[in-house]
Formats: structure tokens, C-alpha cells, sequence
């Protein structure tokens, strides 16, 4: 990074949670909690973020993610602090599928929805504007608390990527963290009310229309 941090800046980490055994589902609302090979991956979490001064962790409040929070925090001797809005957004009649069992079900829909995402929403799910603005609102409310501080945001794979749509610079990069891996963090600021990458703090930052191939990126 080129530019020092100031108090008027605040530095965000967004972290995934690690594996569960509803992985290749969508999985929203629905709680599992980590899987074994999830527990054995949090020690990689810790050193993954070896070189970051978190002054607390936020988490959503869904197992998966509050198991990797605690050990984040417990590791950091900081406070964690749960949070409802950061959950992944619910997927109604989806919840526990992967994409070829939704298929089966209502071929036309799936492909419709598909061709629209995410214009079109998921039967009995949350709709998207509703979960993109709950997002936006939780992490501007977050940075209000941290004026130049540091924190660990750990949440869903459909939470990193719908925010990151709000920051990043271009579509393709959009692509480059369309999926986090689990258990990965990806920095972010904001700075006077904006939101950024580090890598490009002094550029204006817009949003990409849309997001390719949603059928493969909306699984947490």
C-alpha cells in the first residue's frame, strides 16, 4: 500500500467463513455450522491475517460465520460483535439445493432466472435490492464506528461479492472476486464516505452492471 491510513479512514477486511458441509448448495439462511475439514482449515485463517491490527471482529450471526469470528477474535484477544444484517441473503424455496436438483424442479424458471439475475428473484427468497441495500447499510454503519480503525468483517461469499460490486473498478474484476475462497479476506476502505481499494484510493470507483454466470456465484 502507498498511502498511509488516517483518521478519517477506515480499513475493512472482509473475510468468508471456512467450509461447511452444505457447500455447492445455496445455502442462505439455513445454519450449518462448520465442517471438519472447515475447523481444521481456522488455523490458516489466523496466519492468513497474521499482518492486519484489528481493534474488533464483526460477524454475521449464522454458526458457520460466527465460529470462524471467534476464533479470529479469541486469537486477536478482541471483541466480536454479531450482527443479523451481515447474513447471507436467503434463498426461499433454493435453501439446501445445488443448481442441478433447482433445475429438475422448474427448468424455465431456473434458466430465466439465470438469463436475469438479479432482476429476477428466487421463490419465497429475500429479494436482491432488499439484501444489497441491508449490506450496504452494515458496512457504512461499521466503518461510522471505526473512524481510522481496523476490523474483520466475517461473512458470506454472496455478502463479499454484492458489496464488492459497489467498489470495484471494472466487470472483470468483479469476476476476479466473484467467489472469495473460504476462509479468504479481501481489504477494502472507506475514506470521507467513499468506498475503495487500497490499490486505487485516489480513483473514482463505479459499479458493473451486472454479474456473469450467477448460477455458479451465489453459493455460500
Amino acid at each position: 500500500m502507498t498511502n498511509a491510513l488516517t483518521t478519517d479512514c477506515c480499513r475493512l477486511v472482509l473475510v468468508r467463513h471456512e467450509h461447511t458441509a452444505m457447500a455447492g448448495t445455496f445455502c442462505g439462511h439455513s445454519d450449518p455450522p462448520l465442517s471438519a475439514q472447515g475447523r481444521a482449515q481456522l488455523k490458516e485463517v489466523i496466519q492468513r491475517l497474521r499482518m492486519y491490527s484489528f481493534q474488533c471482529v464483526y460477524s454475521s450471526d449464522l454458526c458457520r460465520a460466527a465460529q470462524t469470528a471467534r476464533h479470529i477474535a479469541r486469537a486477536r484477544h478482541v471483541p466480536l460483535y454479531l450482527r443479523s444484517d451481515l447474513r447471507e441473503i436467503a434463498f426461499g424455496e433454493w435453501e439446501g439445493l445445488d443448481w442441478p436438483r433447482i433445475v429438475a424442479r422448474d427448468p424455465e424458471y431456473a434458466q430465466r432466472w439465470l438469463a436475469l439475475y438479479p432482476n429476477l428473484g428466487i421463490p419465497g427468497g429475500e429479494p436482491f435490492g432488499e439484501f444489497q441495500a441491508r449490506i450496504t447499510r452494515a458496512m457504512n454503519e461499521i466503518a461510522l464506528e471505526l473512524p481510522g480503525g481496523c476490523a474483520a468483517i466475517v461473512t458470506h461469499a454472496g455478502v463479499i461479492r454484492t458489496f464488492l460490486q459497489d467498489v470495484l473498478l471494472s466487470p472483470e474484476q468483479v469476476l476476479q472476486f466473484a467467489t472469495p475462497t473460504y476462509g479468504s479476506g479481501i481489504e477494502v476502505w472507506q475514506r470521507k464516505g467513499r468506498w475503495v481499494f487500497p490499490a486505487f484510493e485516489d480513483e473514482a470507483v463505479g459499479a458493473p452492471e451486472h454479474l456473469p454466470e450467477a448460477h455458479s456465484k451465489v453459493r455460500t
